[in-house]
């Protein structure tokens, strides 16, 4: 009987395979672990953007200023009263784009973009008299009760924004 000191050539291929398979299963999980955190992040840049979007409309559009609105060709252009400042607000759809525009100061009008990539955009209006209008213009015995703004965005779908107005 001889006295053995090692490991058979057997089982140190056996140990190989073992670990290779091993180290295959755990680069396989760490990518797509990798891969689901880049898919994360950029899913939530897109909810920070659509959240931000709708966050100026409403606050854009409640605090309407004399109800001072102007709506055609998908261009909505109002007054807006906020911290106490008057405000000369307009939206447009514009090549994917929706843009917030403050043209209070005809020397430098900020522009903001506030989404990409969206289609069908459309702006309405519902009147004092409960119709719903995509071109309008204030007159003396009307006046908006509600400002819709509706996009279709890639990733999240048919987007429907509904402010109601005070009367």
């Amino acid at each position: 009987m001889r006295n053995q000191k090692g490991f058979t050539l057997i089982e140190l291929l056996i140990t190989m395979a073992i670990f290779s398979v091993i180290a295959v299963i755990s680069y396989y999980s760490l990518s797509s672990s990798f891969k689901s955190e880049s898919i994360q992040i950029k899913h939530s840049e897109a909810l920070f953007e659509l959240q931000k979007t709708l966050n100026y409309i409403e606050r854009d559009i409640t605090q309407i200023s004399n109800q001072n609105v102007v709506l055609s060709n998908s261009i909505l252009e109002f007054t807006s009263l906020q911290n106490e400042q008057l405000f000369e607000i307009k939206y447009i759809f514009n090549s994917g784009q929706l843009r917030r525009i403050d043209v209070s100061n005809q020397e430098s009008q900020p522009t903001l973009t506030l989404i990409d990539n969206i289609s069908k955009a459309n702006i309405r209006v519902l009147t004092n008299k409960n119709i719903w209008q995509a071109n309008w213009r204030k007159t003396n015995d009307a006046y908006l009760k509600a400002i819709e703004v509706q996009f279709t965005h890639p990733y999240w779908g048919n987007i429907i924004k509904l402010v109601m107005l005070d009367e």
